[in-house]
């Protein structure tokens, strides 16, 4: 057994399925399913039972190695994140920039726990669009960057931390409201309010639609909005339909002033990143920042992997 045997474990049962896992660790599904079976041979058990067209489920062996799983890894990135700061990081400046939906909807809980274990660290952080966010990384404006598209930048390092979903929102009253899904030929009919062209959330959209031969409608588009608060306005003025990060439509939904619903046939699930340069994390301050925010992964999986995933 060894730890990257429990982190697939971990990664297939929030993802949903190997294939998922695959893509969050990056790794081949075959490597994903060679782990699985060594890690049943050496225990003697089954851990996961597979269904025809059924998602997967664990035996009650695989319930207590997973349980098993999150704890070691937890404890396992603990020493690691205790070893980082014995090395002289009792108070210092650290600098995040963040994209949207991590700036908004993730960071400041996690910036909470970290403050609360390191009280003499300051934290400074900006929020913008992924690509001024990379842009700051390079300038060594900001020590770390936590982004929502995988940009490749030369210098950069991108690590995948968290899972997340993009959803379509539409008003109370749309004819879509009450459904869960829509066709891609129905939204082609649609006002569009969209993110601008830096944002991560509108890469990530565009790429999924690509994906299945599908372009937004220039002309359909209404309005070109700078943050997701100004899309979640906008769906809930009527002005139109828009794309969000289900982290970020909770609260409107719960409180009825929106509706959200899910693409037939696109997937719209994406990766967070952690970025930053290579040798910025060899400072003892944003080596600590980045085990803990590894760790905080492992003991606060993204609310969004228990989401719907047909």
């Amino acid at each position: 057994m060894n730890l990257d045997q429990l982190r697939t474990l971990v990664s297939i049962m929030e993802e949903g399925s190997l294939s998922a896992a695959a893509r969050a660790r990056g790794i081949s599904q075959p490597a994903i399913s060679r782990q699985v079976q060594r890690l049943e041979a050496e225990l003697g058990v089954t851990l996961l039972l597979r269904h025809p067209r059924r998602p997967l489920t664990l035996a009650p062996a695989g319930e207590r190695v997973l349980a098993f799983a999150r704890e070691t890894l937890a404890r396992w990135e603990a020493l690691e994140r205790d070893l980082a700061t014995g090395q002289v990081v009792e108070e210092g400046l650290l600098s995040l920039a963040a994209s949207t939906i991590p700036g908004e909807y993730l960071l400041p809980r996690l910036l909470a726990a970290f403050r609360a274990e390191h009280p003499h660290i300051r934290v400074r952080m900006t929020v913008s669009d992924t690509a001024e966010v990379l842009a700051r990384l390079l300038a060594d404006e900001a020590d770390v960057g936590v982004v929502g598209a995988d940009l490749q930048r030369p210098g950069l390092h991108l690590e995948r931390w968290l899972s997340d979903e993009v959803i379509l929102v539409v008003p109370p009253d749309h004819p879509f409201a009450g459904r869960r899904w829509a066709t891609v030929a129905e939204l082609s009919e649609q006002p569009l309010l969209l993110r601008e062209r830096g944002s991560g959330t509108r890469r990530s959209v565009e790429a999924a639609l690509a994906a299945v031969g599908y372009r937004l409608p220039r002309d359909r588009v209404r309005l070109v909005l700078g943050s997701t608060q100004a899309i979640l306005q906008a769906v809930t003025q009527g002005l139109g339909v828009g794309f969000v990060s289900a982290l970020a439509a909770e609260e409107a939904s719960a409180g009825g002033r929106l509706a959200c619903l899910r693409l037939t046939g696109v997937n719209l699930r994406r990766d967070l990143y952690l970025a930053y340069q290579p040798r910025r994390a060899e400072d003892p301050l944003v080596a600590s920042f980045l085990t803990f925010a590894r760790s905080y992964h492992h003991r606060n999986p993204a609310r969004s992997g228990a989401k719907d995933r047909r």
